[in-house]
């Protein structure tokens, strides 16, 4: 490798090693995702998305989370971890693992440092008992002048900050798994329909999988002091015309069927009927307030229920029949449970009785797992940086007159040291009066 190369190495690596690197592309996520907020995203709201300006939309602001430039600054983010964790690896695993004792009083701690004369034998077997004794690892070292040691305690929080490093990136991955390997949809449909789950209404990637969906029920249950229970959908898998599974779900108590969660979301009164055209019956499921239509094959009839009433165990139903784009209804009435009427003379309509409508939202995020794992990373790096950190005390005592000498003894400390202060001086005590 020419050293022209090795240089734009150098570049690269020194660039996406900086710490500003990485406060600068923290700002600016933050920045972007708290302009998410502001704008509706068309996967939360598609109406009110369409409503912002051409030029917003095109920037990729009502759909801010799949744009590429935000997956892009997630990636430089990515990067400039990764690159600093590799960076940092080798100095914490020295600081870890291998040891050494410092060469001389120059490089003991000052800050948090105590000294006093003694015998060079005696003073090595108290320090090496009393930092035994409170948990330390210790390693002493001989020379010419005198020994010299490093002792440390709770050595694993020095992983603390990589593991937390770390942790963002696990969190973007399953962030991006999720985003480009799943889908997020939703369907609203009637009791005893059966929906292909391709065929669902998709906010976000792409349904892969071939099996159907059938609402076998729908209901919004009420507590005996009338106080509403809960959402309930009881339904069914279906693969090449075979169950294979069943569930009941209702809200805060979704189903997972092959790595696709179906959520209860919401509930709409609908009723069941039949349409008798010359002779072929057809059962339909219409949903109140004109949230689907029927037309009858050959015609440009359009039949909706405009209203249900469910009183007294009587439900009964107000339909409106439209002819072609017309905004007025052709005809309009009352059905009650069992009677039949002729709509436009093209067939006769009988209501058999209620059918709830059940909204479900469908998502599948292969990246949860990975998400999950990301934030046990997270809270166990957070843990080991403010609640295990490593104690770290070096000594190194000079032989003056036979056995005699002076132990320089010191204990790293950060920016605040009383934490670090206390437990010195608690080990300098033990040592004198051991």
């Amino acid at each position: 490798m020419s050293e022209q190369q090795e240089g734009i190495i150098e570049k690269v690596w020194r660039f996406f090693s900086s710490m500003k690197l990485g406060l600068a592309l923290l700002g600016i996520i933050a920045l972007v995702a708290g302009l998410g907020t502001l704008f509706p995203q068309v996967n939360v709201d598609p109406a009110k998305a369409q409503t912002v300006g051409q030029i917003w939309q095109k920037l990729g602001f009502t759909n801010l989370y799949g744009t590429f430039w935000f997956r892009l600054l997630l990636g430089l983010l990515c990067i400039n971890l990764i690159v600093c964790s590799v960076q940092r690896f080798q100095g914490v695993y020295n600081r870890t693992f291998k040891l050494k004792p410092p060469e001389g009083t120059s490089t003991v701690p000052k800050k948090v440092q105590a000294k006093w004369a003694g015998d060079g034998e005696s003073l090595k077997l108290s320090v090496r008992e009393v930092l035994k004794r409170r948990g330390y690892k210790i390693v002493t070292k001989e020379n010419d002048a005198g020994w010299s040691f490093i002792a440390i305690k709770r050595r694993l929080g020095n992983w603390g900050s990589i593991i937390a490093h770390v942790s963002f990136v696990v969190l973007v991955i399953g962030a991006l798994l999720g985003s480009f390997m799943g889908f997020k949809g939703f369907f609203m449909t009637g009791a005893g329909t059966t929906i292909p789950i391709n065929s669902i209404n998709v906010s976000r990637g792409t349904v892969k999988h071939d099996f159907s969906v059938r609402i076998n029920s729908a209901e919004d249950r009420f507590l005996a002091n009338g106080e509403r229970d809960n959402w309930y959908t009881d339904m069914s898998i279906l693969k090449n015309g075979q169950e294979v599974a069943t569930q009941t779900i209702s809200v805060n108590h979704p189903f997972t069927y092959e790595g696709v969660t179906f959520y209860q979301s919401s509930f709409a009164k609908g009723v069941h009927l039949t349409a008798d055209l010359k002779g072929k019956k057809i059962p339909l499921v219409l949903q109140e307030q004109g949230g689907n239509y029927f037309q009858a094959e050959g015609t440009n009839l359009y039949l909706i229920a405009a209203a249900i009433s469910s009183e007294q165990q009587t439900t009964s139903i107000v339909y409106q029949v439209y002819k072609g784009t017309a905004s007025q209804p052709i005809q309009t009435g009352q059905l009650k449970v069992g009677q039949t009427i002729d709509i436009q003379g093209q067939y006769k309509l009988t209501l058999d009785g209620n059918a709830g409508f059940t909204g479900l939202q469908v998502k599948e995020d292969p990246g949860v797992m990975v998400i999950w794992f990301g934030c046990a990373l997270l809270l166990g790096g957070l843990l080991l940086s403010f609640y295990w950190r490593t104690n770290v005390v070096l000594g190194v005592f000079i032989a003056k007159q036979g056995n005699q000498g002076e132990l320089t003894m010191g204990a790293l400390a950060g920016k605040v040291a009383g934490g670090v202060q206390s437990e010195f001086e608690r080990l300098i005590h033990d040592i004198k009066m051991n």
